[in-house]
């Protein structure tokens, strides 16, 4: 597939015109709920979206590919700042490294958790720090990647008699599915569609 489209000045375009308002209204009154930052940058000349591998130890999801983000809390005036002051624990991130474009609509997670998106660019010098109770790894994963139909895999998850296919993408190692999967491919959907 051709991927000249998904320059950073193209994915930046594209999804700050996607941008909704209502978006954050419907965020703060669904319940439970998350808020996930997709933080697009530059690596080796690409555009590159950054992910974490979720520590072991932690509580849902753990040991899988995700985007920087976390559960929406009383105290958060919005799920954008959610997902801004949970990138920040995560990673040592700042809000003022980080450029969101766009909220996007939500996915529904297997653990009952509707997650809210918002994408953005990350700034290229941006120093990331890990916290390792949370983080096992941090690698930026070439745009490419969630386009091109060699790295598309589906997952078949069968719950209580119940089956489900799933969208999946492989990156060397990786294998990203699930709630992030769909997220980016909605993000990539958006943006190869776009007029």
């Amino acid at each position: 597939m051709n991927t000249s489209k998904l320059t950073i000045q193209r994915l930046e375009t594209t999804l700050r015109s996607h941008s909704d308002p209502k978006i954050e209204q419907d965020a703060l009154g669904s319940s439970p709920s998350a808020a996930v930052s997709l933080l697009f940058s530059i690596a080796n000349g690409e555009p590159c979206v950054l992910m974490i591998k979720r520590a072991a130890n932690m509580r849902h999801h753990s040991g899988e590919w995700a985007f920087p983000g976390g559960k929406i809390d009383d105290t958060d005036e919005s799920a954008m700042a959610a997902a801004l002051r949970e990138t920040k624990e995560e990673l040592g991130i700042s809000s003022s490294e980080i450029d969101i474009w766009c909220g996007m609509k939500p996915v529904d997670t297997s653990s009952g958790f509707e997650v809210w998106p918002y994408a953005g660019r990350v700034t290229d010098e941006v120093q990331i720090t890990p916290e390792a109770g949370e983080v096992a790894e941090v690698v930026n994963i070439p745009v490419r990647v969630f386009v091109d139909d060699i790295s598309k895999r589906t997952i078949t998850i069968i719950r209580n008699g119940s089956r489900r296919d799933m969208v999946a993408y492989a990156y060397e190692d990786r294998i990203i599915w699930g709630a992030s999967a769909w997220i980016i491919a909605n993000t990539i959907d958006i943006v190869m569609n776009a007029a």
